[in-house]
Protein backbone atom coordinates (compact mmCIF):
# COMPACT_ATOMS: atom_id res chain seq x y z
CA UNK A 1 0.00 0.00 0.00
CA UNK A 2 1.26 3.46 -0.91
CA UNK A 3 0.68 6.38 1.42
CA UNK A 4 0.68 9.99 0.23
CA UNK A 5 4.06 11.53 0.98
CA UNK A 6 5.06 14.33 -1.34
CA UNK A 7 7.74 16.90 -1.79
CA UNK A 8 7.38 19.83 -4.16
CA UNK A 9 10.17 22.12 -5.30
CA UNK A 10 8.04 24.94 -6.67
CA UNK A 11 8.94 24.97 -10.36
CA UNK A 12 6.57 26.98 -12.54
CA UNK A 13 5.07 24.91 -15.35
CA UNK A 14 7.24 25.22 -18.42
CA UNK A 15 6.18 27.70 -21.06
CA UNK A 16 3.06 28.91 -19.21
CA UNK A 17 2.11 32.03 -17.33
CA UNK A 18 -0.44 30.23 -15.14
CA UNK A 19 0.34 29.61 -11.49
CA UNK A 20 0.80 25.87 -11.57
CA UNK A 21 3.43 24.14 -9.55
CA UNK A 22 5.03 20.96 -10.81
CA UNK A 23 6.97 18.38 -8.90
CA UNK A 24 10.39 16.84 -8.95
CA UNK A 25 10.66 16.43 -12.75
CA UNK A 26 11.85 19.63 -14.48
CA UNK A 27 10.81 18.24 -17.88
CA UNK A 28 7.09 18.27 -17.02
CA UNK A 29 5.01 20.50 -19.30
CA UNK A 30 1.41 21.53 -18.65
CA UNK A 31 -0.30 22.90 -21.75
CA UNK A 32 -3.86 24.25 -22.00
CA UNK A 33 -5.24 22.80 -25.23
CA UNK A 34 -8.92 23.83 -25.13
CA UNK A 35 -10.56 26.79 -23.39
CA UNK A 36 -14.16 27.89 -22.73
CA UNK A 37 -15.59 24.40 -22.26
CA UNK A 38 -18.77 23.92 -20.24
CA UNK A 39 -17.78 21.49 -17.49
CA UNK A 40 -15.51 19.15 -19.47
CA UNK A 41 -15.39 15.60 -18.13
CA UNK A 42 -14.15 12.43 -19.84
CA UNK A 43 -11.81 12.46 -22.85
CA UNK A 44 -11.19 9.81 -25.51
CA UNK A 45 -8.49 9.90 -28.17
CA UNK A 46 -9.28 8.81 -31.70
CA UNK A 47 -6.83 6.90 -33.93
CA UNK A 48 -6.03 10.02 -35.96
CA UNK A 49 -5.33 12.12 -32.85
CA UNK A 50 -8.65 13.93 -32.68
CA UNK A 51 -10.24 14.14 -29.23
CA UNK A 52 -13.75 13.40 -28.05
CA UNK A 53 -14.76 15.36 -24.95
CA UNK A 54 -17.98 15.18 -22.96
CA UNK A 55 -19.30 18.39 -21.43
CA UNK A 56 -21.63 18.14 -18.45
CA UNK A 57 -23.03 21.50 -19.52
CA UNK A 58 -24.46 24.50 -17.67
CA UNK A 59 -26.34 22.55 -15.01
CA UNK A 60 -29.53 24.57 -15.54
CA UNK A 61 -32.08 21.77 -16.01
CA UNK A 62 -35.00 21.51 -13.59
CA UNK A 63 -37.95 19.10 -13.56
CA UNK A 64 -40.12 21.74 -15.21
CA UNK A 65 -37.51 23.04 -17.65
CA UNK A 66 -35.17 20.46 -19.15
CA UNK A 67 -33.10 22.51 -21.60
CA UNK A 68 -30.21 20.10 -22.10
CA UNK A 69 -26.82 21.83 -22.47
CA UNK A 70 -24.61 18.74 -22.25
CA UNK A 71 -22.61 17.88 -25.38
CA UNK A 72 -20.05 15.58 -26.93
CA UNK A 73 -17.45 17.53 -28.88
CA UNK A 74 -14.96 16.28 -31.45
CA UNK A 75 -11.79 18.39 -31.34
CA UNK A 76 -9.51 18.64 -34.39
CA UNK A 77 -6.24 20.60 -34.46
CA UNK A 78 -6.67 21.68 -38.08
CA UNK A 79 -3.81 24.20 -38.11
CA UNK A 80 -1.43 22.03 -36.04
CA UNK A 81 -0.78 24.73 -33.45
CA UNK A 82 -1.22 22.37 -30.51
CA UNK A 83 -4.63 23.54 -29.33
CA UNK A 84 -8.30 23.22 -30.24
CA UNK A 85 -9.36 26.85 -29.79
CA UNK A 86 -9.46 28.02 -33.39
CA UNK A 87 -12.50 28.41 -35.60
CA UNK A 88 -13.70 25.16 -37.13
CA UNK A 89 -11.78 22.93 -34.71
CA UNK A 90 -14.84 21.82 -32.70
CA UNK A 91 -17.63 19.64 -34.07
CA UNK A 92 -20.69 18.76 -32.02
CA UNK A 93 -21.24 15.00 -32.18
CA UNK A 94 -24.19 15.02 -29.76
CA UNK A 95 -25.97 17.94 -28.15
CA UNK A 96 -29.03 18.89 -26.06
CA UNK A 97 -28.12 16.35 -23.38
CA UNK A 98 -29.38 16.62 -19.78
CA UNK A 99 -27.44 18.93 -17.46
CA UNK A 100 -28.49 19.47 -13.86
CA UNK A 101 -26.83 20.88 -10.74
CA UNK A 102 -26.58 18.89 -7.53
CA UNK A 103 -26.99 22.09 -5.49
CA UNK A 104 -30.54 22.55 -6.72
CA UNK A 105 -31.54 18.90 -7.13
CA UNK A 106 -29.89 17.16 -4.17
CA UNK A 107 -29.06 20.14 -1.92
CA UNK A 108 -25.41 19.21 -1.57
CA UNK A 109 -24.18 22.72 -0.79
CA UNK A 110 -21.81 22.41 -3.78
CA UNK A 111 -21.97 23.91 -7.27
CA UNK A 112 -21.72 20.67 -9.27
CA UNK A 113 -23.24 20.31 -12.77
CA UNK A 114 -23.83 16.70 -13.85
CA UNK A 115 -25.16 14.77 -16.83
CA UNK A 116 -22.61 13.41 -19.28
CA UNK A 117 -19.57 12.17 -17.40
CA UNK A 118 -17.30 9.69 -19.21
CA UNK A 119 -16.50 8.48 -22.71
CA UNK A 120 -14.51 5.75 -24.45
CA UNK A 121 -13.89 4.35 -27.91
CA UNK A 122 -14.03 0.60 -28.56
CA UNK A 123 -12.69 -0.80 -31.80
CA UNK A 124 -12.28 1.76 -34.55
CA UNK A 125 -15.24 4.02 -33.98
CA UNK A 126 -17.78 2.72 -31.45
CA UNK A 127 -18.21 5.58 -28.99
CA UNK A 128 -19.70 4.80 -25.57
CA UNK A 129 -20.56 7.33 -22.87
CA UNK A 130 -22.28 7.54 -19.49
CA UNK A 131 -25.28 9.80 -18.86
CA UNK A 132 -27.22 10.74 -15.75
CA UNK A 133 -30.65 12.25 -16.46
CA UNK A 134 -32.77 12.47 -13.30
CA UNK A 135 -35.65 14.21 -15.07
CA UNK A 136 -36.25 11.83 -17.97
CA UNK A 137 -39.39 10.49 -16.35
CA UNK A 138 -39.99 13.59 -14.23
CA UNK A 139 -41.46 11.72 -11.30
CA UNK A 140 -41.05 11.42 -7.58
CA UNK A 141 -40.10 8.19 -5.90
CA UNK A 142 -42.51 6.41 -3.55
CA UNK A 143 -41.08 8.22 -0.56
CA UNK A 144 -41.96 11.57 -2.09
CA UNK A 145 -38.35 12.79 -2.16
CA UNK A 146 -35.92 12.89 -5.05
CA UNK A 147 -36.38 12.29 -8.75
CA UNK A 148 -35.87 9.15 -10.77
CA UNK A 149 -34.77 9.25 -14.35
CA UNK A 150 -32.67 7.88 -17.16
CA UNK A 151 -29.20 6.65 -16.18
CA UNK A 152 -26.92 4.34 -18.08
CA UNK A 153 -24.31 3.65 -20.74
CA UNK A 154 -25.10 4.78 -24.28
CA UNK A 155 -23.46 4.34 -27.69
CA UNK A 156 -23.41 6.98 -30.40
CA UNK A 157 -25.38 5.87 -33.41
CA UNK A 158 -23.24 5.18 -36.47
CA UNK A 159 -25.31 7.64 -38.53
CA UNK A 160 -24.16 10.34 -36.07
CA UNK A 161 -27.76 11.04 -35.16
CA UNK A 162 -28.51 10.52 -31.49
CA UNK A 163 -27.50 7.61 -29.29
CA UNK A 164 -28.82 4.26 -28.11
CA UNK A 165 -28.93 3.05 -24.52
CA UNK A 166 -26.89 -0.11 -23.95
CA UNK A 167 -27.12 -0.50 -20.18
CA UNK A 168 -29.82 1.00 -17.93
CA UNK A 169 -29.21 1.74 -14.24
CA UNK A 170 -30.83 3.76 -11.47
CA UNK A 171 -27.82 5.41 -9.82
CA UNK A 172 -25.33 7.98 -11.06
CA UNK A 173 -22.54 6.46 -13.17
CA UNK A 174 -19.53 8.74 -12.78
CA UNK A 175 -16.92 6.65 -14.57
CA UNK A 176 -16.41 3.42 -16.50
CA UNK A 177 -13.70 1.32 -18.07
CA UNK A 178 -13.62 -1.73 -20.34
CA UNK A 179 -11.64 -4.97 -20.18
CA UNK A 180 -11.36 -6.55 -23.64
CA UNK A 181 -10.08 -9.82 -22.18
CA UNK A 182 -13.16 -10.32 -20.02
CA UNK A 183 -15.50 -8.51 -22.43
CA UNK A 184 -16.86 -6.42 -19.54
CA UNK A 185 -17.54 -2.81 -18.68
CA UNK A 186 -16.75 -1.90 -15.09
CA UNK A 187 -18.74 1.03 -13.77
CA UNK A 188 -18.86 3.18 -10.63
CA UNK A 189 -22.39 3.48 -9.24
CA UNK A 190 -21.67 6.45 -7.02
CA UNK A 191 -25.22 6.74 -5.70
CA UNK A 192 -24.97 3.27 -4.16
CA UNK A 193 -21.22 3.16 -3.33
CA UNK A 194 -20.62 0.06 -5.40
CA UNK A 195 -18.96 -1.29 -8.54
CA UNK A 196 -20.89 -2.95 -11.36
CA UNK A 197 -19.82 -5.15 -14.25
CA UNK A 198 -21.82 -5.28 -17.48
CA UNK A 199 -21.46 -6.77 -20.95
CA UNK A 200 -22.35 -5.34 -24.35
CA UNK A 201 -25.71 -7.12 -24.23
CA UNK A 202 -26.73 -5.09 -21.20
CA UNK A 203 -26.38 -7.83 -18.59
CA UNK A 204 -25.22 -6.24 -15.32
CA UNK A 205 -23.99 -7.54 -11.97
CA UNK A 206 -22.81 -5.89 -8.75
CA UNK A 207 -19.28 -7.10 -8.00
CA UNK A 208 -18.25 -4.97 -5.01
CA UNK A 209 -19.85 -3.00 -2.20
CA UNK A 210 -17.40 -0.37 -1.02
CA UNK A 211 -16.52 0.01 2.69
CA UNK A 212 -17.24 3.19 4.63
CA UNK A 213 -14.28 5.51 5.09
CA UNK A 214 -12.92 7.01 8.30
CA UNK A 215 -15.10 9.50 10.20
CA UNK A 216 -18.18 7.76 8.80
CA UNK A 217 -17.74 9.08 5.28
CA UNK A 218 -19.60 7.71 2.31
CA UNK A 219 -17.06 5.90 0.06
CA UNK A 220 -18.26 7.56 -3.14
CA UNK A 221 -16.57 5.92 -6.18
CA UNK A 222 -15.76 8.75 -8.57
CA UNK A 223 -13.28 7.16 -10.99
CA UNK A 224 -12.29 3.71 -12.22
CA UNK A 225 -9.66 2.30 -14.57
CA UNK A 226 -8.20 -1.05 -15.61
CA UNK A 227 -4.62 -1.82 -14.59
CA UNK A 228 -3.20 -3.48 -17.73
CA UNK A 229 -0.30 -4.96 -15.79
CA UNK A 230 -2.50 -7.02 -13.46
CA UNK A 231 -6.07 -7.04 -14.80
CA UNK A 232 -7.22 -5.43 -11.53
CA UNK A 233 -9.42 -2.37 -11.25
CA UNK A 234 -8.29 0.83 -9.56
CA UNK A 235 -11.07 2.87 -7.96
CA UNK A 236 -10.93 6.48 -6.77
CA UNK A 237 -12.97 6.94 -3.59
CA UNK A 238 -13.85 10.60 -3.38
CA UNK A 239 -14.65 10.66 0.35
CA UNK A 240 -18.26 11.64 0.52
CA UNK A 241 -20.63 13.24 2.96
CA UNK A 242 -19.86 13.05 6.69
CA UNK A 243 -23.27 12.97 8.33
CA UNK A 244 -22.30 13.60 11.94
CA UNK A 245 -18.91 15.07 12.80
CA UNK A 246 -18.99 16.79 16.18
CA UNK A 247 -22.65 17.67 15.65
CA UNK A 248 -22.03 19.22 12.25
CA UNK A 249 -22.07 18.08 8.63
CA UNK A 250 -19.20 18.06 6.20
CA UNK A 251 -18.91 17.33 2.47
CA UNK A 252 -15.58 15.51 2.87
CA UNK A 253 -12.68 15.09 5.27
CA UNK A 254 -9.08 15.73 4.15
CA UNK A 255 -6.84 12.66 4.23
CA UNK A 256 -9.58 10.04 4.12
CA UNK A 257 -9.96 9.60 0.37
CA UNK A 258 -8.06 6.75 -1.25
CA UNK A 259 -7.42 4.59 -4.29
CA UNK A 260 -8.52 0.98 -3.87
CA UNK A 261 -7.56 -2.06 -5.92
CA UNK A 262 -10.27 -4.56 -6.83
CA UNK A 263 -9.80 -8.05 -8.23
CA UNK A 264 -12.91 -8.32 -10.42
CA UNK A 265 -12.82 -12.14 -10.35
CA UNK A 266 -12.69 -12.56 -6.57
CA UNK A 267 -14.19 -9.27 -5.41
CA UNK A 268 -11.27 -8.71 -3.03
CA UNK A 269 -10.64 -5.03 -2.22
CA UNK A 270 -7.32 -3.68 -0.93
CA UNK A 271 -5.96 -0.21 -0.28
CA UNK A 272 -3.58 0.99 -2.98
CA UNK A 273 -3.01 4.68 -2.10
CA UNK A 274 -4.18 6.41 1.08
CA UNK A 275 -3.94 9.88 2.60
CA UNK A 276 -5.81 11.68 -0.20
CA UNK A 277 -8.43 14.42 0.15
CA UNK A 278 -10.82 14.25 -2.82
CA UNK A 279 -9.71 11.49 -5.19
CA UNK A 280 -11.98 12.13 -8.16
CA UNK A 281 -10.30 10.12 -10.94
CA UNK A 282 -7.48 7.67 -11.59
CA UNK A 283 -5.53 6.41 -14.59
CA UNK A 284 -2.68 3.94 -15.11
CA UNK A 285 -0.13 3.43 -17.89
CA UNK A 286 1.39 0.33 -19.47
CA UNK A 287 4.13 0.17 -16.82
CA UNK A 288 1.73 0.27 -13.88
CA UNK A 289 2.40 3.92 -12.95
CA UNK A 290 -0.75 5.36 -11.35
CA UNK A 291 -2.03 8.91 -11.88
CA UNK A 292 -4.46 10.40 -9.36
CA UNK A 293 -6.52 13.59 -9.64
CA UNK A 294 -7.77 15.36 -6.51
CA UNK A 295 -10.51 17.94 -6.96
CA UNK A 296 -9.10 19.86 -3.99
CA UNK A 297 -6.39 19.19 -1.44
CA UNK A 298 -7.72 21.30 1.40
CA UNK A 299 -10.78 21.66 3.59
CA UNK A 300 -14.28 22.23 2.31
CA UNK A 301 -15.34 25.86 2.02
CA UNK A 302 -18.62 27.10 3.44
CA UNK A 303 -21.49 25.18 1.78
CA UNK A 304 -23.64 27.23 -0.57
CA UNK A 305 -27.22 28.12 0.39
CA UNK A 306 -29.62 25.74 -1.32
CA UNK A 307 -31.47 28.64 -2.93
CA UNK A 308 -28.33 30.33 -4.29
CA UNK A 309 -29.07 31.57 -7.81
CA UNK A 310 -26.09 30.28 -9.79
CA UNK A 311 -27.01 32.36 -12.85
CA UNK A 312 -27.60 35.71 -11.13
CA UNK A 313 -24.58 37.92 -11.87
CA UNK A 314 -25.40 40.15 -8.90
CA UNK A 315 -24.81 37.31 -6.43
CA UNK A 316 -21.58 37.59 -4.42
CA UNK A 317 -18.65 35.44 -5.61
CA UNK A 318 -18.69 32.05 -3.91
CA UNK A 319 -16.21 29.18 -4.32
CA UNK A 320 -19.07 26.69 -4.57
CA UNK A 321 -18.22 24.37 -1.68
CA UNK A 322 -14.67 23.57 -2.87
CA UNK A 323 -11.59 25.76 -2.53
CA UNK A 324 -10.72 26.91 -6.04
CA UNK A 325 -7.26 26.38 -7.57
CA UNK A 326 -6.29 23.70 -5.05
CA UNK A 327 -6.57 20.64 -7.30
CA UNK A 328 -3.66 18.29 -7.87
CA UNK A 329 -2.39 15.60 -10.23
CA UNK A 330 0.05 13.12 -8.70
CA UNK A 331 1.99 10.27 -10.27
CA UNK A 332 2.64 7.17 -8.17
CA UNK A 333 5.42 5.27 -9.96
CA UNK A 334 5.34 1.50 -9.95
CA UNK A 335 8.72 1.82 -8.18
CA UNK A 336 9.65 5.03 -6.41
CA UNK A 337 8.25 8.02 -4.57
CA UNK A 338 5.17 10.01 -5.60
CA UNK A 339 5.68 12.94 -7.96
CA UNK A 340 3.37 15.97 -8.10
CA UNK A 341 2.77 16.64 -11.78
CA UNK A 342 0.51 19.66 -11.33
CA UNK A 343 -0.71 21.62 -8.31
CA UNK A 344 -3.07 24.57 -8.11
CA UNK A 345 -5.52 23.37 -10.78
CA UNK A 346 -9.06 24.73 -10.60
CA UNK A 347 -11.33 21.86 -9.56
CA UNK A 348 -10.06 19.13 -11.93
CA UNK A 349 -12.51 16.28 -12.52
CA UNK A 350 -11.07 13.77 -14.99
CA UNK A 351 -7.79 12.25 -16.16
CA UNK A 352 -7.19 10.25 -19.34
CA UNK A 353 -3.86 8.59 -20.13
CA UNK A 354 -2.86 8.07 -23.76
CA UNK A 355 0.50 7.65 -25.46
CA UNK A 356 2.71 9.08 -22.68
CA UNK A 357 0.42 12.04 -22.03
CA UNK A 358 -2.33 12.94 -19.58
CA UNK A 359 -5.47 14.88 -20.45
CA UNK A 360 -6.98 16.76 -17.48
CA UNK A 361 -10.47 18.31 -17.42
CA UNK A 362 -10.87 21.24 -15.02
CA UNK A 363 -13.27 23.79 -13.53
CA UNK A 364 -16.22 22.00 -11.96
CA UNK A 365 -19.03 24.52 -11.50
CA UNK A 366 -21.43 26.82 -13.32
CA UNK A 367 -19.55 28.29 -16.32
CA UNK A 368 -18.69 31.99 -16.05
CA UNK A 369 -19.94 32.25 -12.47
CA UNK A 370 -17.78 34.47 -10.24
CA UNK A 371 -15.83 32.63 -7.56
CA UNK A 372 -13.59 33.71 -4.73
CA UNK A 373 -10.20 32.14 -4.03
CA UNK A 374 -6.68 33.00 -2.92
CA UNK A 375 -6.26 34.46 -6.42
CA UNK A 376 -9.08 36.93 -5.87
CA UNK A 377 -12.31 37.01 -7.87
CA UNK A 378 -12.27 34.98 -11.08
CA UNK A 379 -14.82 33.33 -13.35
CA UNK A 380 -15.21 29.58 -13.81
CA UNK A 381 -13.77 28.52 -17.17
CA UNK A 382 -13.63 24.92 -18.30
CA UNK A 383 -10.13 24.17 -19.63
CA UNK A 384 -8.61 20.95 -20.92
CA UNK A 385 -4.90 20.48 -20.19
CA UNK A 386 -2.28 18.12 -21.56
CA UNK A 387 0.59 17.01 -19.32
CA UNK A 388 3.75 15.52 -20.81
CA UNK A 389 7.36 14.91 -19.81
CA UNK A 390 6.73 12.77 -16.73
Amino acid sequence: MRVLGLCCIGIVALGLTVNFTVGQESSIEITPIAHNLNNPRGVAIMEDGQLLVVEAGMGSDTPDNVVGSGRILQLSDNNNDGDFDDEGERTVRLDAQPSYNSLAVFRTGHDEPFGLSDIMILGRDRVFFTLDNPFAEAGRNTGGEGYYGDVGIFVLNTQRIGATKVIARSATLNSFTYDPERGQFYVTESGYNRIMSADLDGNAEIIAELPMLAHGQQPVPAGITLDPTTGDLLIALFSGFVNDYYETQMGFFPGDARIMRLDPDTGILTDEITGLTTAIDVAVDEEGNIFVVELTTTWETRPMPYDFDLFDETQPPDPGGYARFTGRVTMYPADGEPIILADGLDAPTNVTYHDNALYISTALGTPNRSVLSHRGITQIEGILYKITGF
